[in-house]
């Protein structure tokens, strides 16, 4: 029934677990039964295009609203499905998506590209982790660009393109996804359905201790990106200790950095960064060194990762958020990494939040807009295994330049703070994450504990 956006469902009847193929029946939403509402909501579904991904979504969030939730008027409630219809509808499939809406595009920083709010992270597209230069393990180009991953990417690409997301970002790392990514967005350029110039892609590779170390890393990425010409962004990963930090920062001839700037002096590169997992104090020394043009961070509503509780400003701050106005200051663009996951397990988030918020927005939406709005974060990645997995991060989209979002925004946030403090006290939320010792310290004996106190949090 859910597979064909039918809400009119049979009662649930107890399952009979004798029967190895008797599938179980679904009981209908309470909402349905709402005489109020439920054929509103019926008529709402059946004029909608909702992917079954999207209308499951769609049902749980009514569900919660009509059941645990604050009471809402019949009118809000079917305002709330309305907008949650629409949300999930726009990436139906890259055909019938809403083309007539466009992710905003900001500066980004010192490096003058217009970039979206939203960038399509490849990281959880790929057919496999396995490294796709071991010989062993991989699994051959030929049956990875012929798989059914590889045509759900070309659509998730081509959908993003249509919304106005045109930067993509992958990495060494990320198994196959170099190679996937680079080969959608090729086979759309030599087809004539994009040009070069309307897209931005961005790799990252791991720095080594030497430039010899780090050059057979770079080529086995080059060896995919150079069909695109040249990277736009060029990012060092997961920079997260000091003695990354060290040979990424030194200027001698035979270190990462001089092998990078040669490339850059060549056009190979544009522009170069670095992301990381790091303490506070790491970062920040990277940050203030003026070398990057845009640094990819955990700056989240509801912590920085593993940063958070990190000490910063000789212990009277901890976390991210130091740093990130440092790099605005420094005209360096700012991307946040994984803001529904490492931000807070957004797309399953607890009821105490999604009270909280309200439901005039959704915790990923407003965890989006408080990070634009309110930190002036320039784009946040969302990692894409589907297209659905974008409905929440656009309807925030949409929002952006809607009047009076910033005042939603705010009534957020000053009631979790409420909440915050209700249940840890305003004293803890002033000082009880400050002078914590790194996992790096040698008393911590590697032991993230601004991490599991942020957890606790």
């Amino acid at each position: 029934s859910y597979a064909n956006n039918n809400l009119t469902m049979t009662n649930a009847k107890p399952l009979n677990l004798s029967k190895p193929n008797v599938a179980p029946t679904v009981s209908q939403p309470s909402f349905l039964s709402d005489e109020g509402i439920g054929d509103k909501i019926r008529s709402i579904v059946n004029s909608s295009n909702l992917s079954d991904e999207s209308l499951v979504k769609f049902t749980r969030q009514l569900e919660y609203w009509h059941t645990q939730g604050q009471s809402l008027s019949s009118d809000e409630f079917v305002d709330l499905a309305e907008r949650l219809a629409a949300a999930g509808s726009r990436t139906s499939n890259s055909e019938s998506s809403d083309a007539s809406f466009q992710v905003p595009k900001v500066r980004y920083g010192r490096t003058e590209i217009q970039m979206p709010i939203i960038t399509c992270g490849t990281m959880r597209c790929q057919v496999t982790w396995f490294p796709d230069n071991v010989p062993l393990l991989s699994y051959g180009p030929k049956r990875v660009l012929n798989s059914p991953s590889q045509r759900n990417l070309v659509e998730v690409i081509r959908t993003c393109l249509k919304m106005g997301i045109n930067h993509f970002e992958t990495a060494r790392m990320y198994g196959t996804s170099e190679l996937q990514v680079v080969d959608a967005l090729c086979g759309m350029i030599e087809s004539g359905e994009i040009k070069r110039s309307d897209i931005i892609i961005q790799t990252k590779v791991v720095p080594s201790k030497t430039g010899k170390e780090f050059a057979k890393t770079w080529e086995a990425s080059w060896k995919h990106m150079q069909r695109l010409e040249y990277i736009d962004l060029f990012t060092f990963h997961v920079v997260s200790n000091e003695w990354q930090a060290d040979w990424i920062l030194s200027d001698d001839d035979d270190m990462p950095m001089a092998f990078m700037k040669n490339l850059n002096a060549k056009g190979i590169v544009r522009h170069i960064g670095f992301s990381t997992h790091g303490p506070a104090d790491n970062i920040m020394r990277l940050i203030t060194s003026n070398k990057f043009d845009y640094v990819n961070i955990h700056a989240h509503y509801f912590g920085d990762y593993h940063a958070e509780g990190t000490p910063i400003n000789d212990g009277l701050d901890h976390g991210n958020s130091a740093c990130v106005k440092k790099a605005l200051e420094l005209d360096m663009g700012v991307f946040l990494i994984s803001p529904y996951d490492k931000g807070g397990k957004l797309y399953k988030p607890t009821k105490t939040v999604t009270s909280a918020v309200g439901h005039k927005l959704t915790p990923i939406s407003f965890a989006s807009l408080y990070c634009w709005k309110k930190v002036g974060i320039h784009t946040l990645s969302v990692g894409l295994a589907k297209m659905s997995d974008l409905d929440e991060a656009l309807e925030a989209a949409r929002l952006y330049s809607t009047e009076g979002v910033e005042e939603e925004v705010d009534a957020a946030d000053k009631r979790l703070k409420a909440v915050y403090e209700e249940k840890l006290g305003c004293e803890w939320m002033e000082k009880g994450m400050l002078n914590l010792p790194s996992f790096y310290n040698e008393e911590t004996n590697g032991t993230a504990l601004g991490h599991i106190l942020w957890c606790h949090n």
